[in-house]
């Protein structure tokens, strides 16, 4: 009994060691956006005073609220579109067992293996025909389709019971009735999780931001911060500022965070289950 209550006791330090050592960068980031800047260099982890007005400079001498709606809007309008497409495509590539499925299946797998910066050059040669270069809607229409998002929700429809899915064929149940009846309801904590990975991706994307958009109404969050950082902190003359600018920008991660959390447990809990 003891020596099981030992094995409990140090799984449990394990795990808040772990913790301390994951979330310390962002109390750093906290921290130094607190500071003023005669203290940045002063070797003390807490702050002699609190400076909040950095975040209030943040709001009133930046543009990071319109960096933040454009991200927020753009990711929420990727969300729907690439969980609706996934679950359109998971549904055929889980029910239909036919040999040309299977071999389209295979083949949207292998065209995952290849680096993302392969499809830069056709997409932003296939952008600039149609002149949505510097558009967010360009940005929508490249990130349309998600093939990680195929595989994850086509992964969880094959888990649904056949019992259930012949039930419902017996009551009369088409495709479009077994897929809003039957397979979104039993996976839902699936596409929780799908939803918080597609917004943390789009979010945070970056490099393809970067080729794409140039001006300054259409920058999204990650690229507004590396232009305030530039500006800002550069050469370290105003870090706190930047740092603001980083703990701002976690808001909206965290919020959806919170939200699907549950659901995100359940989720890999089932999937661990299955296994």
């Amino acid at each position: 009994m003891n020596l099981a209550k030992l094995k409990v006791g140090i799984n449990y330090t394990a795990l808040i060691l772990l913790s301390i050592t994951m979330i310390f960068p962002f109390i750093w980031m906290f921290m130094i956006s607190i500071k003023p800047k005669s203290e940045i260099y002063s070797g003390k982890f807490f702050p002699t005073t609190f400076h909040f007005d950095n975040y209030i400079r943040l709001f009133t001498d930046t543009n990071i609220l319109f960096y933040l709606w454009n991200s927020i809007y753009v990711s929420l309008i990727i969300i729907v579109i690439q969980i609706v497409s996934a679950i359109l495509a998971a549904y055929v590539f889980a029910t239909f067992q036919k040999r040309w499925v299977k071999f389209c299946f295979a083949l949207i797998l292998a065209t995952y293996m290849l680096p993302s910066a392969i499809t830069y050059i056709p997409s932003f040669i296939l952008l600039s025909e149609v002149n949505l270069l510097d558009t967010h809607m360009g940005y929508i229409f490249s990130e349309s389709i998600s093939i990680f998002a195929i595989f994850f929700l086509r992964q969880a429809f094959i888990q649904v019971p056949k019992d259930v899915v012949h039930a419902a064929k017996l009551d009369g149940a088409g495709h479009l009735r077994l897929i809003f009846t039957v397979y979104i309801p039993y996976c839902k904590n699936a596409i929780a999780s799908l939803v918080l990975i597609t917004f943390i991706y789009s979010y945070n994307n970056y490099m393809w931001p970067s080729l794409l958009i140039k001006s300054e109404e259409n920058m999204f969050v990650t690229i507004g911060l590396r232009r305030l950082f530039m500006s800002q902190a550069g050469y370290g003359m105003d870090f706190p500022l930047a740092m603001a600018a980083c703990a701002v920008s976690l808001v909206p991660m965290l919020l959806l965070l919170a939200i699907f959390s549950k659901r995100i447990i359940h989720s890999m809990a089932n999937l661990y289950v299955n296994k």
